[in-house]
């Protein structure tokens, strides 16, 4: 979450900067609810003894860790499955491919 700048809608990944627009920057607040440190997409759950992940994959005033790819690729598609006119969902490649082209899938 250090990695943050709110101000600027962006946030450093890597190198680089990843940008995003002002809905986003609406939906952000609730997501991090207050907190200040740690990663920002976390686990409903905490990790069980036999499974420690690294400090850095832990928010530090929770306890929760880092959201999985997995887990935030199921989520992904069950939350669209209404807008998949197969009724499968799309998965997180499928939204990385269409990143800044016409949404396709509400039409």
């Amino acid at each position: 979450m250090e990695d943050l700048d709110l101000d600027d809608l962006r946030a450093r990944a890597g190198r680089t900067w990843v940008s995003w627009r002002s809905g986003t920057a609406r939906l952000l607040p609730g997501l991090l609810a207050g907190r200040t440190r740690g990663p920002v997409f976390l686990s409903s759950r905490r990790p069980g003894p036999a499974r420690t992940p690294a400090q850095a994959d832990l928010c530090p005033e929770t306890g929760r860790r880092r959201l999985s790819y997995e887990r935030a690729e199921y989520l992904f598609k069950e939350t669209t499955k209404a807008l998949d006119r197969a009724g499968e969902g799309f998965t997180l490649g499928q939204l990385k491919a269409r990143a800044g082209a016409p949404c396709g899938w509400c039409g």
